[in-house]
């Protein structure tokens, strides 16, 4: 590109997004108003807007896409045609391909017309086809979007996918071979497994089959410690999960590799404590494939994310086994956990080789010759209802799928097209089969070109705000008033200068007549010298009084002025709520069509002004509490059609302003909850005794809902039954400063009520004094604020509560938690911020309530790191600073005190006694962490753990320990940053400190000892005594 066309492309990419969105949304929409000219209209102005924004950056692959899809649009437009579903499939895929515009960067631009040219050019006869009205076959509906759809509308809790697994007999996946199945799983597990693996049906034809990958089966014999069982499936649920999240976005964001990495090297650790060798050795090989792609710079094509998803799926059947099936899983599961870890090492090997760049093609023949390595969309083509083993992902595309005369695919001869060493090794993810091809060849081409096939590198961080241009004339109007104002201040300034004079006259005039008195001055002469003094006197006084007027005024209309400019300011932020909400008709009509559904979204309030930043985090939140109603709200067509309902379902995403905050709804006219159902449900997790779970009401059975884990799915699907996905929503809520509630009717529907403050920038806040410093608590995390008296506080054991509506709440001193010197004895009355995290009611011990202010957020330098118990800053009105408190870091801390009887009294200071030497562990792998806390447990230590890195930063400068053991690799802070950070501190400079870690290299052990470690394990050494034998080196017996 030229440099103006470089200098342009931020533009480029938001006016790309915005079209796109325009498309994707209004696409759907037709297919409801097939003839509203207005739609119609819209649409062919946002295509028309592409090509022409794409012919200034000179990237003539979307120009001739983009123009194509105009004339499509313009002939349904002048009536000449009546758009179908097929043919809205074939617009929605050209603007899939046009969306990944938004994500590139200039230097990108090349790369990304190499790999979507083929796709463009075998959609561009079916979009002719479609403008000149020539008959076509119907396309079968597509499923949901994993490529630019799943970008735009992410879940906040993707399945553990294995689309496209599908068995139609109750075995398990098949292995990766061509022909008989090797060693099918089965067992008592793996009929619940399948569904986590998100079996379902899929409507494309089955993929050829290849040169198979055969793996030797050995028998294996499990040793595992089955007390460790429960722990570890409840980890294993949360890694696998983690994985799930971030596969979707292998392709386009740096940082889900490396949180796959992460959630792999816990997952391998956690099964080598339960001495789980197959899966341990499967989630090394899929970290070394991952490992060896980033670092030969290679895309991660959508075969190799089918694979990691096939893995998902089959480790995903631990979950659903006890502490008796798990051994047998373990064994039913090894040979195909052995052939996926084999794929995936030989696959490691051929990513680190060059590979040669493929030839672009030249018309339809050329391109049955050299098919894209682009493979199709994920998760096509991997349905085998015939029993057979998903493909290798190997050999020549499957143009001959179609044809008549060569029903079955043949395989290539042994080795060709392999980049293998004498043809043996397993082939790599570089290439994939194109699908069978749909209605002819324009079709089979278009879809094998791989239209969605490599993703694009992250969008660059954006540097470009749309703001619109009646907003930024009224800010110029705005700052050019209050550059006026401010001119007004120096010649106010001069005015107090020669009022200071006129002052100074006067005193001069005072003395004078002071002195004459004294003096015996002639009293004609005296009473003029008065005469004039008072005159002076009068006239300072009169002056003094204009200025302060005018000051008075001034003030005034700078306190207008800063008002109207900071609400501008603050509406500049803001954006419609419709710009946040584009993608999910699409997201509503590919899941339905997958679900066998009839369901219509209707979004009301698109105009609703919502901060930027909110309606960013809002996303996640809605497309899961969308999906949740799609899935489990929404009835069958028939089921609706014989309650008396319309076959089709209604959805109504709502957004409005109300008493200063954001209201937004999502309703549906379903089914509704089933209360007794959910009761029954309470009951069997354990959660809740029966007698007690009658007495709810309505509001608080659906409390339970929110909780981790809860799910009242019967059985577990691809969108269901994992029981995440609604904690996350509220914790999402929460972080804003929000709350959500629900609302159901049995057989007329469910209503989620989001409520949200309007905007970020600006909180109302508490001021509270806590050892005499002014720290602030968000108005909306705060139940109420109490005063109890120093008699009605009461102890148990070393906790301290008081009794508040029948209910007792813990009470911890502020200044404890926020490390402030302690307080001294309180007085009668004890002033207390009650809190509560959804889960419990906790009493914050403060000095005294100063009242509310709004204040403006400050970050905090992010040089400080992350703070504990804070998350920004703000000026009160009298200009001095303040602190405001993160509650959900300081429920945090609460819970650390009281688990480990630290806390401070209201009317005593903390003993320093203590008869057991203590030890910190700081791991997040809760297996770890568990196995750790018992060895030292079982030898009499007193133990504390910590989550991660921060949290034991946190832990270690609270507290008093004897000994620190950690890991290395955790997330906030990782150990060798704790172990630098504990030998900075003075005070905690001599600490004896081991490192347990799964690396076992020799530069990893010297790394650990140099920045301050005493010593440093492997955790095989958990298996022997080297670990306490390390402990008791450096601290001796747990006795003091």
């Amino acid at each position: 590109m030229s440099a103006i066309d470089a200098s342009m492309f931020e533009l480029f990419r938001e006016e790309v997004k915005t079209h796109t969105d325009t498309l994707g949304a209004g696409l759907v929409a037709v297919e409801s108003r097939p003839g509203d000219p207005a739609l119609l209209e819209e649409l062919m102005r946002a295509a028309h807007s592409i090509k022409g924004a794409a012919r200034i950056v000179n990237i003539d692959t979307a120009v001739r896409l983009a123009h194509v899809m105009e004339d499509a649009l313009v002939a349904a437009q002048h009536g000449q045609i009546r758009l179908t579903s097929a043919n809205i499939d074939v617009l929605l895929r050209g603007s899939d391909i046009l969306a990944g515009l938004a994500l590139l960067a200039p230097d990108t631009v090349t790369t990304w017309e190499a790999e979507n040219t083929a796709a463009v050019t075998a959609l561009e006869p079916l979009l002719v086809a479609i403008a000149k009205g020539l008959p076509e076959e119907p396309t079968p509906p597509s499923p949901l979007p994993e490529g630019k759809g799943e970008e735009n509308n992410p879940s906040p809790t993707p399945p553990l996918n294995g689309e496209g697994l599908k068995t139609t007999d109750a075995s398990a996946p098949p292995s990766f071979a061509a022909g008989p199945r090797e060693a099918p799983l089965t067992g008592p597990a793996h009929e619940e497994a399948k569904g986590v693996g998100g079996v379902g049906s899929s409507p494309f034809p089955p993929v050829p089959m290849f040169e198979p990958v055969t793996i030797p089966t050995e028998p294996i014999a499990l040793q595992a410690d089955h007390s460790m069982f429960d722990l570890f499936r409840e980890e294993a649920r949360e890694y696998l999960q983690a994985i799930a999240n971030a596969v979707p976005h292998l392709s386009t964001d740096p940082t889900a590799a490396e949180s796959i990495l992460e959630s792999l090297k816990q997952l391998r650790g956690a099964a080598r404590l339960v001495k789980c060798a197959s899966i341990a050795d499967t989630a090394s090989a899929v970290s070394e494939f991952i490992r060896a792609s980033r670092e030969a710079k290679k895309t991660f094509s959508p075969p190799a994310l089918e694979w990691t998803r096939y893995a998902l799926a089959t480790l995903a059947g631990v979950l659903a086994t006890d502490n008796d099936t798990f051994p047998e899983w373990v064994e039913t599961s090894h040979p195909a956990l052995a052939t996926i870890a084999d794929t995936f090492k030989h696959a490691a090997k051929e990513q680190s080789r060059p590979t040669p760049p493929a030839p672009r093609p030249e018309g339809k023949g050329e391109a049955e010759k050299n098919p894209s390595p682009t493979p199709p969309l994920s998760g096509e083509g991997l349905n085998t209802e015939d029993g057979s083993a998903p493909p290798s992902f190997l050999g020549k595309g499957a143009g001959a799928l179609g044809s008549s005369d060569n029903p079955s695919p043949t395989p290539p001869p042994r080795g060709e097209g392999l980049n293998t060493e004498e043809g043996s090794a397993p082939p790599s993810f570089a290439a994939g089969p194109r699908e069978a091809p749909l209605t002819g060849p324009a079709h089979e081409e278009a879809k094998g070109a791989g239209a969605l096939g490599s993703s694009p590198p992250p969008p660059p961080a954006e540097t470009v705000v749309r703001v619109s241009a009646n907003s930024l004339n009224r800010l110029m109007g705005l700052a050019g008033e209050s550059l006026v104002q401010a001119r007004w201040l120096p010649s106010f300034s001069t005015a107090l200068l020669k009022l200071k004079k006129h002052h100074d006259l006067l005193a001069t005039m005072l003395d004078t007549a002071y002195h004459a008195a004294n003096s015996g001055m002639p009293p004609d002469q005296l009473a003029n010298l008065i005469s004039d003094t008072r005159r002076q006197w009068v006239a300072c006084r009169q002056e003094l009084g204009e200025k302060t007027s005018d000051f008075d005024d001034h003030a005034a209309r700078a306190e207008d002025l800063n008002a109207r400019l900071y609400r501008e300011v603050i509406a500049s932020r803001m954006r419609p709520f419709g710009d946040g909400v584009h993608g999910f008709p699409r997201m509503v009509r590919d899941m339905a069509r997958t679900l066998g559904k009839e369901v219509r979204l209707a979004i009301a309030g698109e105009t609703t002004e919502v901060d930027r930043d909110i309606l960013e985090k809002l996303e996640s939140p809605l497309s899961h509490l969308i999906r949740n109603a799609i899935d489990h709200g929404m009835e069958s067509p028939n089921v609706r059609a014989a309650a008396n309902k319309p076959t089709a379902g209604t959805i109504t995403l709502e957004a409005r302003h109300r008493a200063g905050m954001l209201l937004v709804s999502v309703s549906d006219d379903g089914a509704g909850v089933d209360l007794t159902k959910l009761r029954k449900k309470i009951v069997e997790r354990g959660l809740n005794a029966a007698d007690m779970v009658a007495k709810l009401t309505e509001a608080e059975l659906l409390e339970f809902l929110f909780l981790p884990g809860f799910s009242t799915a019967a059985s577990v699907t691809e969108f269901s039954g994992r029981g995440v996905g609604l904690d996350v929503v509220q914790d999402t809520i929460r972080k804003v400063g929000g709350n959500v509630r629900i609302t159901t009717t049995r057989g007329a529907g469910t209503a989620f009520h989001l409520q949200l403050p309007l905007t970020l920038s600006v909180i109302r806040a508490v001021v509270i004094d806590v050892a005499g410093e002014p720290y602030a608590f968000p108005h909306t995390r705060i139940d109420r604020l109490i005063r109890v008296r120093r008699d009605e506080v009461r102890s148990l054991e070393h906790r301290q509560f008081v009794t508040v509506d029948g209910q007792n709440v813990g009470l911890v001193m502020a200044a404890q938690l926020l490390d402030m010197p302690a307080p001294p004895p309180v007085e009668a009355e004890v002033p207390v911020v009650l809190l509560s995290d959804g889960t419990g009611e906790y009493g914050l011990i403060v000095d005294s309530f100063r009242g509310e202010q709004d204040l403006v957020v400050r970050p905090l330098d992010t040089r400080l790191g992350k703070v504990p118990n804070l998350s920004a800053a703000a000026i009160l009105d009298d200009g001095s600073p303040v602190l405001i408190v993160d509650v959900e870091d300081l429920f945090r801390s609460m819970d650390q005190f009281i688990q480990t009887g630290s806390l401070v009294r209201c009317d005593t200071r903390p003993a320093d006694s203590g008869h057991k030497k203590r030890v910190l562990v700081v791991d997040d792998s809760i297996t770890v962490r568990e196995v750790e806390r018992q060895l030292l447990l079982h030898k009499g230590y007193e133990v504390a753990v910590a989550v991660d890195g921060m949290d034991g930063w946190n832990k270690v400068r609270a507290e008093s320990y004897d000994l620190l053991v950690s890991d290395i690799d955790m997330p906030r802070m990782n150990g060798l940053q704790l172990v630098q950070a504990v030998r900075a501190d003075e005070r905690l400079r001599d600490i004896p400190i081991i490192i347990v870690s799964y690396k076992e290299r020799e530069e990893d052990r010297i790394r650990g000892l140099e920045v301050g470690a005493n010593a440093y394990l492997t955790k095989g050494s958990f298996h022997d005594n080297r670990f306490i034998e390390a402990v008791t080196d450096l601290i001796g017996v747990a006795d003091v």
